[in-house]
């Protein structure tokens, strides 16, 4: 993802039919403003030029942009990263995209950034999510209570 797309991924995380799972009541999380988006989402992100602190890359289909997916910082000490993933409309959901980049930004990271285990967390009301990271091979690690709501941790690790 480019700096050029930040918009649009503003877009798909705050005013799509991903936005509930990233923010509002379910995730107990307020819609940021964009200037508030970029304090999290920093410029490295898009450019590649802090790679141990993430980076986000745009999931196409047929050459049209569905959705994001990113890592996050890597934990250096326990060498793990956490993933999170948007496909933007129902449409495009359930038809194996998602599970598709998270197969293929785990292999990226196991293979050129030595990572040894990708972590993913969702709200357990969102069992589309679930099934799909299960379908990429990720298992329950932990499920856990965060601002009253019950949240599910998976994992995949370098086989």
């Amino acid at each position: 993802m480019t700096a050029d797309e930040v918009p649009l991924f503003y877009r798909w995380a705050t005013q799509s039919e991903a936005t509930p799972f990233w923010y509002g009541d379910l995730v107990g999380e307020p819609i940021p403003t964009y200037q508030q988006f970029l304090r999290d989402f920093k410029p490295y992100y898009f450019d590649g030029s802090e790679p141990e602190k993430g980076r986000s890359f745009t999931i196409l289909i047929g050459g049209r942009a569905i959705g994001e997916i990113n890592y996050n910082e890597i934990d250096q000490k326990h060498n793990s990263v956490d993933l999170d993933i948007i496909i933007a409309d129902d449409k495009d959901k359930n038809r194996g995209y998602g599970s598709d980049a998270l197969k293929a930004l785990a292999q990226y990271l196991f293979q050129k950034m030595n990572i040894e285990a990708c972590h993913v967390e969702t709200v357990s009301g969102n069992p589309r999510a679930i099934r799909a990271y299960e379908k990429a091979g990720f298992r329950q690690t932990e499920v856990f209570l965060e601002k009253e709501l019950e949240w599910v941790r998976m994992e995949l690790r370098r086989k």
